[in-house]
């Protein structure tokens, strides 16, 4: 699990941040000006890239913050269950299962690979491993 820290001023709409060990994408942010002993507070709304529930924090802007690298490739699917589809990185060879997605045009798109395995063998799917877990983001058919 690759990290990098940075400030989180620096932060905007549509980046990563790790909140309670959670990768997360910023929704919104808003940045409150300091009284008169006190700091500026940055305000950030986020929602959680693998459980999808929305979290607010409000944190001192010098303060540094957890943001998770994330490993993008490409994969063949090599065999599609109820609970996990088994995947393969067309790099490195490594076969890993992986959960269903959570959007319904991606388990529709699966769904259809699984009834025919013609298409499922020239299918590849785009993942994105981040925090140690990896994520379903794209089907491509050739």
């Amino acid at each position: 699990m690759s990290i990098r820290r940075t400030e989180i001023q620096k932060l905007k709409t549509g980046q990563y941040i790790m909140v309670d060990e959670e990768p997360c994408i910023i929704k919104a942010s808003e940045r409150s000006k300091s009284g008169k002993h006190g700091h500026a507070k940055v305000r950030v709304v986020c929602v959680g890239v693998f459980d999808n529930n929305k979290r607010s924090l409000t944190i001192p802007s010098g303060h540094v913050v957890d943001i998770p690298e994330i490993l993008k490739g490409t994969a063949q699917i090599n065999f599609i269950e109820d609970t996990s589809i088994n995947i393969m990185d067309l790099e490195s060879y490594e076969s890993v299962d992986v959960n269903w997605p959570a959007e319904e045009d991606l388990k529709a798109k699966i769904k259809d690979l699984r009834a025919d395995p013609g298409k499922m063998s020239m299918a590849q799917v785009e993942y994105w491993k981040l925090a140690g877990k990896m994520l379903i983001n794209r089907v491509i058919i050739n």
